[in-house]
């Protein structure tokens, strides 16, 4: 998920979190997100009070995304989008993430659910995002995929009723600081406070910190100074105000001074020097950034080494006294070059899901040991259990398919001439181009699955080739049409489980073609009506998938679903998409012997079967 962010500690994780009861209304306020421990994970109030904009806008679909809709082009169906949410804010008097969920028309009858068993407490919102955590502690939600209405919520979370829809839309900030203003009223250093009050006192104080500190945009750095400053009694609640604007004050001459060259210090707003280089880098090589934040415009390849070098008359060197960016290494320029590829090549790889993703089971492993594909097999029915027996141990079989990992590379040499003609275009080539070649390199090993050993595929462990009639019963000769569809679907219906006699009762759901039979898979599995003007039973029964390295124009092949059993799988080592690197001294290598920064792509993927019984082939005979 599925908003990484640059400097970070902790794992990155997917969670999908729960909560929320509904009391009706259109458009329906609704509690986000409580503080507090949920589903093993602690979010703590700073955390939440982040991640306003990341909710702003998320999509509200209708229950939880199914491993199937994993394997649709583009994500979830549209037919389960419900509506959006809107004004996400952070409530910090009730500790609370709070929103409008605005309902689409076609919703309706969502909102007549609503109205009728909104009220129940089985009825709600679940959270489904990417975080950064530390243990069970969230460091920061990162990427909101969805909010979805689901059954048995849970984690705080709870749609407002009519009567409290207002309060969502007043700033949270104005509760506290109204406390505030009664509280200091109150001057009389003689009353007696008991602990109690107290303590309740510095927490709700402690609170109001937060939030305006969440508001200012303060760097974590700065933010700590003024929390311990507030800890340690030498900063009041009412000076907080001034002590956040000097700060945030002398934030901006920082920045400004080491900002970019030429470009002036542009806007503040919680940018690091070296984060706002970067995304106007990022800018340049025309991936998307936030506007506004004072991110500024590049002119071009020189201003940037420039700026992360100091080297204006292209020696090749770092030049210290002379870079403009404080903190700036020997390293920075590989640094932020590769960053911003990186970033560039994962946009370009998946720009186009691939034709193997709806057939393939993709999985990522820690380490370059060949890779294992089990199948489980010999279950046959579960045993009777009378009243007061014990249960029976049950016992399987398994059998597994092994394939190593391939690394596959190159590099592409960036000069510094090309840096001195401001060759931009070659430079946002760089990353495209390899996403491309990557993309064919693994396709093609896809491909070669079905076209191995004159179209019979690899030798399996039962060392009998992948597609073989009597050994397998998964390869036919006729020409892809209504009644050889037909003998695809009884062949993997009838594959029997592994040393078992019971039918797995599987169905082809994927069609494999060269694009020489996209038009005759289209009219078998997209017409509503045959030829002779009937019904057409196939219709939608498989999806057609054009494999690009197929160049037999005759031959076709099947694939169930992965999700029910996995035929083609994929193992990636070191992420699913290939990495760039880029050398990182200007006094040793190509840098100091060729004046040329090397930027060097890996993908590091193994390609192998899970079970022959999720596939069919049909090698086409001359005149079938």
């Amino acid at each position: 998920m599925s908003g990484t962010a640059s400097e970070s500690v902790g794992v990155r994780e997917r969670v999908r979190l729960a909560g929320g009861r509904v009391e009706g209304g259109q458009p329906h306020g609704v509690v986000i997100m409580a503080a507090g421990t949920a589903n093993g994970l602690t979010y703590g109030r700073e955390t939440l009070a982040r991640a306003e904009e990341r909710f702003e806008g998320a999509p509200v679909f209708v229950d939880h995304a199914t491993p199937a809709d994993a394997q649709r082009p583009g994500g979830r169906s549209v037919r389960d989008l419900a509506g959006c949410l809107h004004g996400a804010r952070w409530d910090a008097a009730r500790g609370e993430l709070r929103g409008r969920l605005e309902l689409y028309p076609g919703a309706a009858w969502l909102e007549a659910l609503i109205e009728q068993g909104g009220r129940e407490p089985f009825l709600g919102l679940s959270a489904d995002m990417w975080v950064r955590r530390e243990g069970d502690v969230v460091l920061a939600i990162e990427e909101v995929n969805s909010v979805d209405v689901v059954v048995r919520p849970a984690a705080g979370g709870r749609f407002l009723g009519d009567d409290e829809l207002e309060q969502v839309e007043e700033a949270s900030m104005d509760e506290f600081e109204e406390m505030e203003r009664v509280w200091m009223a109150d001057d009389d250093e003689d009353k007696e406070e008991t602990v109690g009050a107290a303590l309740l006192r510095f927490n709700l104080e402690r609170e109001l910190l937060e939030a305006k500190l969440a508001r200012s945009g303060l760097p974590e750095s700065l933010a700590n100074v003024i929390r311990r400053e507030h800890t340690d009694g030498t900063l009041p609640i009412l000076s907080a105000d001034a002590a956040i604007a000097r700060h945030v004050e002398a934030w901006g001459e920082a920045v400004a001074q080491a900002g970019i060259r030429h470009l002036g210090a542009g806007g503040l707003r919680v940018r690091e020097p070296l984060d706002r280089i970067t995304l106007a880098f990022e800018r340049l090589m025309g991936l998307e950034v936030p506007d506004g934040a004072g991110i500024p415009r590049l002119t071009g390849l020189r201003e940037l080494y420039d700026t992360l070098t100091g080297d204006w008359e292209r020696h090749g060197v770092f030049r210290g006294d002379r870079v403009t960016l404080a903190n700036a290494t020997t390293t920075t320029m590989a640094e932020v070059t590769a960053n911003v590829l990186n970033k560039a090549l994962l946009a370009a790889y998946e720009r186009r899901e691939p034709w193997w993703r709806p057939l393939a089971h993709e999985e990522d492993f820690g380490s370059l040991q060949d890779v294992r594909w089990v199948t489980l097999g010999g279950f046959s029915d579960l045993d009777a259990v009378s009243e007061g027996d014990p249960y029976t141990e049950l016992s399987w079989d398994d059998q597994a398919e092994t394939s190593s990992f391939q690394k596959r590379g190159n590099y592409i040499g960036l000069t510094l001439e090309m840096i001195d003609r401001d060759d931009v275009g070659a430079v946002r080539a760089i990353p495209r181009r390899l996403a491309q070649a990557a993309r064919r390199t693994l396709s093609g090993a896809v491909a070669g699955l079905f076209t191995a050993n004159a179209g019979v595929g690899p030798t399996l462990s039962d060392e009998d080739p992948l597609f073989d009639d009597s050994a397998h019963g998964n390869l036919g000769t006729a020409a892809l049409g209504d009644d050889a569809w037909w003998a695809a679907v009884e062949a993997m219906f009838s594959q029997p489980e592994l040393n078992s006699e019971k039918a797995l009762g599987l169905r082809p759901r994927i069609c494999l073609v060269p694009v020489q039979l996209e038009r005759t898979a289209l009219e078998l599995f997209a017409s509503g009506y045959t030829a002779a003007g009937e019904p057409n039973v196939l219709q939608s029964a498989a999806r057609v998938v054009v494999v690009p390295e197929w160049t037999d124009p005759t031959d076709w092949a099947a694939a169930a679903d992965p999700v029910e059993l996995p035929g083609v799988c994929i193992g990636y080592r070191f992420g699913r998409a290939p990495e760039i690197y880029v050398a990182d001294s200007e006094t040793s290598g190509a840098m100091f012997t060729h004046d040329e920064m090397r930027i060097k792509a890996r993908f590091v993927y193994a390609v192998g079967i899970g079970d022959y019984r999720a596939l069919y082939k049909s090698n086409v005979t001359d005149g079938e």
